[in-house]
């Protein structure tokens, strides 16, 4: 039987704004990627547009990081 483990950890200021960053992109890009699936089923043949997100080119990406 398998059985869930919690987790809990304690990040330092730094981790802490790391993480809000980092949530706040992936958060973005999952907006994006939903936002282009519901406008493509909203075509009139949305089958033909419905390219996998993943293979999309990404616009408008800037990393902060070098």
């Amino acid at each position: 039987m398998k059985r869930p483990f919690k987790y809990r950890f304690y990040p330092t200021e730094a981790q802490k704004k790391e993480l809000l960053r980092t949530f706040g992109g992936v958060r973005k890009v999952y907006n994006l990627a939903l936002d282009a699936r519901t406008r493509a089923w909203s075509l009139p043949n949305p089958c033909s547009d419905l390219r996998p997100a993943s293979r999309q080119p990404a616009q408008g990406h800037h990393s902060a990081r070098p």
